[in-house]
């Protein structure tokens, strides 16, 4: 899987994000470290900001696509 697939899939979702990062660890196509800043993410915990980010790539991790995800969320708050 391209990173840049997964860029937009997370554009998508998160259209107004203050900062977008995503990152092929290992150079292999399955491993990345995603990195989100949105106000929708504001008054949120973090576990609820990564469900968020794991809902939107679901499909991806449900098929294998992306075997390790390392997320790191905030809001701008």
């Amino acid at each position: 899987m391209e990173a840049e697939t997964i860029r937009a899939l997370l554009e998508q979702a998160f259209p107004n994000a203050a900062e977008l990062d995503v990152e092929d660890r290992t150079g292999t196509g399955d491993h990345f470290q995603v990195t989100l800043a949105t106000a929708e993410f504001d008054g949120l915990s973090l576990l609820d900001q990564h469900r968020r980010v794991n809902a939107t790539l679901a499909a991806p991790l449900r098929d294998g696509s992306i075997h390790e995800l390392r997320i790191s969320t905030k809001g701008t708050a």
